[in-house]
């Protein structure tokens, strides 16, 4: 045998009582170190559960942040997750703190694992803690509000809450930034027609030249308040930009008449040159009767697009499509060069399919398209006209209305087509307009992009789970 070996064997032959005790001493140990290996071996599976379920319950916290409650949101996640006595541990606490523009979540999760073989130790159990952290990053975004300014909101007492909504979102996007990078939000108010402002360049390139001031036709544009006709031949459902070598894609100014409900012309006193009486549209009379506010280009400025919100004014019925149509061009990349100030300056809207931007439209009304009053003898001036004048092809209020629901199906149909997504909230809906929700079910991207707010508290509900959705979120650390 090796004289390596001799030792040893004499060692464990000996009788002389000195070695049993030693080996027993060595065998306990031997089996405590691998009892503690085993039972921090199941602490580090237990840590690596719970990290992923920790991630897991901050992703679905900030989707949420606007609308629950972080913590008891992440509390729920995190056990769903990681269930009661995955490796005989259980979650005894969690946290999830958003930061002051709720632009960073902060977790903590901590669970109580009963120990194998520690115990004989003295050690029964092991606290396992997991921290993460979510940034509610903005990718690139340009966002257009198309919003019912109709007459309705105004009688329902509803405007507040629409403006509320709006600025909760805005809120939202912007964080604590007064100028954002990479993000662009647009304003459409909307009702019997749209309001393009009086801009003096836009309205030279997009408006007909045949609405200047002439001998004929005196009151323009001093008492032009920005509101366009609808265009005929189709072009009411496209995003076309006007071309002055094409007439029909260029706008008409609108004029409500003068009639004797609305009188703003007066001849007695000059009969050489028409005299005009001008109400503004904001006390929906004068040639802009019923003329919504005037729509805000996108901008990456908060305050200008809160200046918007502010300013809007309910008056006049219902043309979804006009204001879903106009919301389209502010984003279409065939309307760059058309539009002023920010968008001028930074050449929007940009592609289709640029990297890292998404284009997106959120669509609210609070009831059916209507072309004026359901009578034979309406006389209401819209974008269309008057609806005797069969502008839109039919003459009745039944036809005439669900013409209009085409066309704003024809349109959603090519916003979505173009990859920008559709968001749809049917606001306080009547019983006796409920078509208007499938319209609006269909116009959307997807069922969860469709939104149906029963009341002024779900209204705002609804648009910050919007502002949530637009929120493209990652796993920082």
């Amino acid at each position: 045998m090796s004289h390596t070996f001799r030792p040893l064997r004499r060692f464990t032959q000996s009788d002389s009582g000195a070695t049993a005790p030693l080996l027993g001493l060595i065998g306990l140990v031997l089996i405590g170190c691998m009892g503690i290996a085993i039972d921090i071996g199941r602490s580090v599976i237990v840590r690596a559960r719970l990290y992923d379920a920790l991630d897991a319950a901050g992703l679905a916290v900030a989707n949420r942040i606007s609308t629950v409650t972080p913590t008891a949101e992440a509390t729920k996640f995190v056990k769903a997750n990681f269930v009661d006595n995955f490796a005989g541990a259980t979650v005894t606490a969690v946290t999830a703190t958003p930061n002051a523009d709720k632009s960073v979540v902060t977790l903590t999760a901590t669970a109580i694992m009963p120990t194998s073989f520690m115990r004989l130790f003295g050690q029964d159990f092991v606290t396992v803690g997991a921290t993460s952290e979510v940034t509610r990053k903005l990718t690139g975004l340009e966002v257009v509000m198309v919003l019912d300014n109709t007459g309705s909101m105004e009688q329902s007492g509803s405007m507040p809450a629409l403006k509320d909504a709006a600025n909760l979102l805005v809120d939202q996007l912007f964080g604590n930034q007064t100028t954002a990078r990479n993000l662009y939000v647009g304003l459409v108010p909307f009702s019997q027609a749209v309001n393009i402002g009086t801009n003096k360049t836009r309205a030279d390139a997009w408006v007909t030249a045949t609405s200047r001031e002439n001998s004929t036709n005196p009151y323009y544009p001093d008492y032009w308040t920005g509101c366009v006709e609808a265009r005929a031949g189709g072009l009411d459902q496209t995003d076309d930009p006007p071309q002055s070598r094409t007439a029909n894609s260029v706008f008409k100014a609108y004029y409500a008449p003068d009639t004797s409900g609305n009188n703003w012309i007066d001849t007695s006193s000059r009969p050489t040159k028409l005299n005009i009486y001008y109400t503004s549209w904001t006390l929906q009379s004068g040639p802009g009767r019923f003329c919504p506010t005037p729509m805000t280009s996108m901008t990456n400025v908060k305050q200008d697009i809160k200046t918007g919100i502010s300013a809007m004014k309910a008056q006049g019925s219902t043309m979804i499509n006009l204001g879903a149509v106009w919301g389209w061009r502010m984003l279409s990349p065939r309307w760059r060069g058309f539009w002023d100030g920010v968008m001028l300056t930074n050449s929007l809207p940009l592609d289709y399919g640029t990297k890292n931007m998404q284009k997106a439209v959120v669509l609210m009304t609070d009831g059916e398209n209507r072309f004026g009053a359901n009578t034979s003898s309406d006389t209401t001036y819209t974008a269309y006209g008057v609806r005797s004048q069969g502008r839109i092809g039919y003459t009745g209020f039944s036809t005439a209305s669900s013409e209009l629901n085409k066309r704003l199906t024809t349109v959603c149909g090519k916003i979505k087509a173009a990859g920008i997504l559709v968001y749809t909230v049917a606001f306080n809906i009547s019983p006796e307009e409920v078509g208007v929700k499938t319209l609006l079910q269909n116009c959307a991207s997807s069922t969860s992009y469709y939104f149906d707010a029963t009341d002024q508290a779900a209204l705002k509900a609804s648009f910050q789970k919007i502002g949530d959705s637009l929120s493209n979120l990652r796993v920082s650390k």
